[in-house]
């Protein structure tokens, strides 16, 4: 396998609410965090892939002109959709929904978001995107840029990762997360 490596996009202003599928532009700030993370890449990716929602397509785009390449949007490589949670901090969500966010927790990842995507939905999706992009990384090194949720969610489902390492790796804007080979106990 070549290396393929999942690089959470950039800040934006919505840092710190749930994002889901809101469509915000990169901040400054997240520009510049792709710019040093593109800086930080040990080797030549011959293909770059992004979700099509903006601040990871922008994160995309800076990456891909660094090494002039061409972005390749999947809508698959989308965050989990918040429902009516979208552009809400944690602490408005456990005020306005108290019973709602008890139970997410209490269930999570798998607790259910009103209005939102289910989570096995969501975990599908996920599942057949790292499909398609371990099966174009034997082919040629590759970068998907797209959202913590799913590269937590690839690591744990797919890798074995805790929920507590995928967190780790992954917590950051523009954080870089090689797809480890698969190993015994970490199998996709």
């Amino acid at each position: 396998m070549k290396p393929c490596i999942l690089l959470r996009h950039g800040e934006t202003a919505m840092a710190g609410l749930f994002c889901g599928h809101s469509d915000p532009p990169l901040s400054d700030a997240g520009r510049g965090q792709i710019e040093l993370a593109a800086s930080m890449l040990d080797e030549r990716p011959n293909a770059i892939y992004a979700s099509d929602l903006k601040r990871a397509r922008q994160s995309a785009e800076l990456i891909a002109s660094h090494f002039d390449l061409q972005v390749h949007l999947r809508p698959g490589l989308r965050e989990i959709n918040f429902g009516a949670w979208e552009g809400l901090s944690w602490k408005q969500i456990e005020q306005g929904f108290p019973a709602d966010a008890h139970a997410w927790m209490e269930r999570y990842p798998q607790g259910v978001i009103p209005a939102g995507e289910p989570y096995d939905t969501f975990r599908i999706r996920v599942q057949k995107e790292m499909e398609f992009l371990l099966g174009q990384a034997e082919v040629h090194s590759l970068i998907a840029v797209t959202h913590g949720g799913v590269i937590r969610t690839a690591l744990t489902k797919l890798y074995s990762f805790t929920h507590s390492e995928a967190h780790q790796c992954s917590a950051q804007y523009a954080s870089i997360v090689p797809i480890p080979p698969v190993q015994a106990g970490r199998s996709a």
